[in-house]
């Protein structure tokens, strides 16, 4: 009886892991890149861009319901970094331009002075993936952002936060960096 018992449970397990295992729920699958944007991703958040004219188009997009971040040149961790930070809410993008102000933190262009220089504004949630979309210029002439180069590298911090994280103050749950060359 207990042989019978073992083989039966083998033979279960063994069909469950041949039809996929039980079920659990499932990651959303990866943005595929937009034609004439350069990708790349680290830790499941992808960034993409192009170069348009003075302008740098970027779309950011995470497997979460909650906000995305894009950092642009930081000197260390998160300071000095140019960060464009952005959610969707009831459909809407809502995207704000910060600056690092520290090692771990940020805050808006606009609390400390500066600028907010966030052009074409967009954003939407579907399946479980956030993008937002937004254009800044390479040389703002704001002292909160540095000038960007065509030609040059970037390293370019990207975070995301958790579920229903609609807000430019909560903890990320993932954080990533990748280089990219305008």
């Amino acid at each position: 009886m207990k042989k019978t018992g073992f083989i039966i449970g083998l033979a279960v397990s063994s069909a469950m892991l041949f039809l996929g295992g039980p079920a659990r729920a499932q990651t959303p699958e990866p943005k595929a890149p937009d034609p004439g944007y350069s990708t790349v991703s680290d830790k499941g958040i992808t960034l993409q861009w192009k170069v348009e004219g003075e302008m740098l188009k970027v779309k950011v997009s995470a497997p979460t319901t909650g906000w995305v971040a894009a950092g642009f040149d930081p000197a260390r961790l998160m300071k000095g970094a140019n960060i464009i930070i952005g959610f969707v809410k009831d459909g809407k993008a809502v995207i704000r331009d910060d600056f690092g102000s520290g090692m771990m933190s940020h805050q808006s262009d606009l609390d400390l002075k500066g600028k907010d220089n966030v052009a074409d504004p967009a954003g939407k949630e579907e399946n479980g993936v956030t993008e937002i979309g937004f254009t800044i210029p390479l040389n703002s002439g704001d002292d909160k952002d540095k000038p960007l180069v065509v030609g040059k590298t970037y390293k370019v911090i990207l975070a995301a936060g958790a579920n229903d994280a609609d807000d430019f103050t909560s903890r990320h749950k993932k954080i990533g960096s990748v280089e990219i060359k305008l």
